[in-house]
C-alpha cells in the first residue's frame, strides 16, 4: 500500500485566502450545520480516506474499551488497541529526504540534527469516536458559537470544538483549546528536560484539573464562563515541593484575563500570580513556554491567526507503548530525542494554522505554526521560529485512546529546542502510579484560593 514520496502528495481537502478579521464571526446555517453527521463526522471531519489509501475512511466503530482489550480501568495504564503490528516502514536520517512532502519543518529539522532520530509509521487508524452527548455539542455549537470581539475567547460554546466548519485561523485555534479533554483528572506525571551531554532535569506534579466546559452533568444555561480550573502541586525535587499553582481559565479572556494564584512553603502565604500566562517559561530547564503547554493554551491576542490548506502529515498517534509500566525512564530519555523503538506515527490529515506577532506585541516566539489532528482537533505538532525567522523549537503531543474518558485524547508532550539541542517530555508515567485518574469528581469550590490556602498549610 504504501511507496515513497509520490505516493505521499499532500491532499489539499480545502484551501483558504487570507485570514478573516477578528470580529465576532457569523454563525454557519442550520443547512451548512446539518451536513455535520452526515457529510461530514460526528466532530466535523472528512469521513472518506485519501485516494490513494494511505488514509482510510472514517469508521467511529469503537467508543470505550474495545471487546478485546483487558483495561483494568481509570488510572491504570491503557492497553494498546492494536496489539502485534509492526511497523510498516522507517522514516530515518537517511530516507527522510523520500518523505518531506509529509513531513513539518521541525521534524525535518530533527532528522537533519540528529541521525538517531526515527519515525516508525504505522497503519492509520480511525476507529475511534466520541460520546454521543460531545456529538450533540458539536451540532449545536456548530449554530450557536461565535468569536467574542476581537476574537480572544468565545461565546455560546460549550461541551466540544465551537467551529466544527471553521471559517479562519482564529476559530480553529480555539478548536484545538477545547478538543476533547477529560473533564477530571487527577495524578502525578514526570517531566524532565534531556541536556545535549546526557545529564536530566526533573519536575514531578501532582495535577488536579476540572474542565468544566465538558461537564455534561451542567446544563448548558448553567455554564457559568470558567473554562477550566487547575490545582498543580510540585512533588519532587525536593527543594521545591509543597509549591502549588491554581489556575482558573475562562472561554472570554477579554473581558476576564486567566487567573492565578500561587503558594509557596517558603512564605507559607498564597499570592497572586499574574506572570504564568505567554512567554513565562515553564518546566526543568525553561524548554516551554507557559503558552506552550498542551502545545498551546490561554489568551491569542498577541498574534494573528491565518488557516492555511490541510496537510497530510505524519503524526504521534496510538502510542500506547509510550506510557507502558514496564518501560523505565532511562530507557526512554536518550540523547535529543526520546526513544524512538516506543514511538508510533500515522499519516493523518492535519488542519494547519500559523499565529503571527502582532506588530508592537513582544513574545519569545515570533511565529507559530500548529498542524490539528483531523478527527479530534486537538493539536499533534507544533513549530515556533525566532524574531529571525529560524525555527527555534519543535514540539509533538502523543495521542490515545483515553478509555475511560472516552475517546481519542492527548497524553505525553515533547518540546525540542533546536538552538540548545535539548528536549522536555511532559506527563510521562510509567514509573508512577499510572495515569491521571478520570473518575474523580470536583466542585468548583475545590479550586479557590482559600482552598489553595488549606491544602498549603497541611
Amino acid at each position: 500500500m504504501f511507496e515513497l514520496n509520490r505516493r505521499f502528495a499532500p491532499a489539499v481537502l480545502f484551501a483558504v485566502g487570507v485570514a478573516f478579521g477578528l470580529q465576532a464571526q457569523a454563525k454557519v446555517s442550520p443547512e451548512e450545520a446539518a451536513r455535520i453527521g452526515t457529510e461530514l463526522t460526528p466532530m466535523g471531519a472528512n469521513p472518506a480516506g485519501n485516494e490513494i489509501g494511505t488514509i482510510p475512511p472514517y469508521s467511529g466503530e469503537i467508543l470505550g474499551v474495545p471487546d478485546w482489550v483487558e483495561y483494568k480501568g481509570s488510572g491504570t495504564f491503557y492497553p494498546d488497541p492494536y496489539p502485534g503490528e509492526e511497523a510498516l516502514f522507517e522514516i530515518n536520517a537517511g530516507n527522510y529526504q523520500d518523505f518531506t512532502d509529509n513531513l513539518t519543518d521541525g521534524q525535518i529539522a530533527l532528522f537533519k540534527a540528529y541521525p538517531s532520530f526515527k519515525m516508525p509509521v504505522y497503519l492509520t487508524k480511525r476507529d475511534t469516536r466520541y460520546s454521543d452527548w460531545i456529538h450533540e455539542q458539536v451540532r449545536i455549537n456548530a449554530v450557536n458559537a461565535e468569536l467574542v470581539e476581537g476574537g480572544n475567547g468565545v461565546r455560546n460554546a460549550f461541551g466540544a470544538v465551537p467551529f466544527p466548519v471553521p471559517a479562519n485561523g482564529q476559530e480553529l485555534i480555539w478548536n484545538h483549546v477545547y478538543s476533547p479533554n477529560p473533564v477530571f483528572s487527577s495524578g502525578q506525571s514526570l517531566g524532565a528536560t534531556v541536556y545535549e551531554n546526557g545529564s536530566i532535569s526533573t519536575l514531578k506534579r501532582f495535577e488536579e484539573r476540572y474542565f468544566q466546559i465538558f461537564d455534561s452533568n451542567i446544563a448548558r444555561a448553567d455554564y457559568d464562563d470558567i473554562a477550566a480550573f487547575a490545582m498543580s502541586t510540585v512533588t519532587e525535587p525536593a527543594r521545591d515541593k509543597g509549591k502549588i499553582v491554581l489556575i482558573h481559565e475562562y472561554s472570554d479572556l477579554t473581558t476576564t484575563p486567566r487567573n492565578a494564584w500561587q503558594y509557596v512553603p517558603g512564605s507559607r502565604r498564597v499570592r497572586r500570580a499574574p506572570t504564568i500566562a505567554y512567554d513565562f517559561p515553564d518546566g526543568p530547564g525553561g524548554l516551554r513556554t507557559v503558552d506552550d503547554a498542551l502545545l498551546y493554551n490561554g489568551a491569542t491576542d498577541l498574534y494573528t491567526w491565518k488557516m492555511e490548506p490541510m496537510r497530510e502529515l505524519f503524526v504521534p498517534y496510538n502510542n500506547n507503548a509510550l506510557d507502558d509500566p514496564s518501560v523505565s525512564y532511562e530507557t526512554l530519555l536518550t540523547r535529543y530525542h526520546i526513544n524512538p523503538e516506543y514511538m508510533r506515527y500515522e499519516l493523518r490529515r492535519c488542519r494547519v494554522v500559523v499565529a503571527e506577532l502582532k506588530e508592537g506585541k513582544r513574545h519569545l516566539y515570533h511565529k507559530r505554526r500548529f498542524y490539528l489532528d483531523e478527527d479530534s482537533w486537538g493539536g499533534v505538532l507544533a513549530d515556533a521560529y525566532d524574531g529571525n525567522g529560524r525555527l527555534w523549537r519543535t514540539n509533538m503531543r502523543t495521542y490515545v485512546n483515553l478509555y475511560d474518558m472516552p475517546g481519542m485524547g492527548p497524553r505525553v508532550e515533547m518540546y525540542h529546542d533546536l538552538q540548545m539541542r535539548a528536549y522536555l517530555v511532559y506527563g510521562l508515567v510509567n514509573e508512577e502510579s499510572g495515569p491521571p485518574r478520570l473518575d474523580a469528581e470536583w466542585s468548583s469550590a475545590f479550586f479557590t484560593p482559600a482552598n489553595l490556602r488549606k491544602l498549603g498549610s497541611r
